[in-house]
């Protein structure tokens, strides 16, 4: 049993809820332990230096070291280069893994009159028939885009290997996002 007690005072009341409870010992989650393997690179593009930041914060909770991180979106070049920069940058390290996250949505120009979306989906897309199948088997590429329709989704998934959403993260649901993957 338990107990339930309520005291009316004169300026506040007080709530008292008493009940025994078991501890459960709950067998741990798979994205509890997981990490990505050493030498693993995060690789990333959006326009958006607030995203950028996220990314790199993305990136530390999902495992991936400081140093074998890389995030562009700066300027007009890195995103108009960003797919011949990944195919190379992917080549040149044979031994490595990669985990790859475009914005949709890249914005190139001005900000005023000379203005051109990119998509992100249609690099990666480019990115994967570019690569050899040895090459394109060592990445992990995902659009991250705020927009969720199913037909979104569709057009993601046939371009890329995933898709994730453009939502705030906390270091434990980086991992189990990751994990599935």
């Amino acid at each position: 049993g338990g107990s339930v007690q309520i005291t009316f005072e004169e300026d506040h009341t007080e709530f008292v809820f008493r009940a025994p409870c078991k501890v459960y010992d709950a067998p741990l989650r798979e994205a509890d332990h997981f990490h990505l393997p050493s030498g693993v690179w995060g690789i990333a593009i959006d326009d958006s230096k607030i995203q950028r930041k996220l990314l790199r914060r993305f990136f530390v909770h999902a495992g991936i070291q400081e140093h074998h991180q890389i995030i562009l979106g700066q300027n007009n070049e890195e995103i108009s280069s960003f797919v011949e920069f990944v195919v190379d940058f992917i080549k040149r390290h044979p031994d490595n893994l990669f985990l790859v996250i475009v914005d949709e949505n890249l914005e190139l120009g001005d900000g005023i009159s000379n203005h051109e979306t990119i998509s992100g989906s249609e690099c990666i897309q480019r990115i994967r028939v570019t690569l050899d199948s040895e090459n394109e088997k060592k990445m992990l590429a995902l659009v991250r885009s705020a927009n969720d329709s199913p037909q979104d989704l569709a057009i993601y998934t046939s371009r890329a290997h995933g898709y994730m959403p453009k939502v705030p993260l906390q270091g434990m649901s980086v991992r189990e996002m990751v994990a599935p993957l």
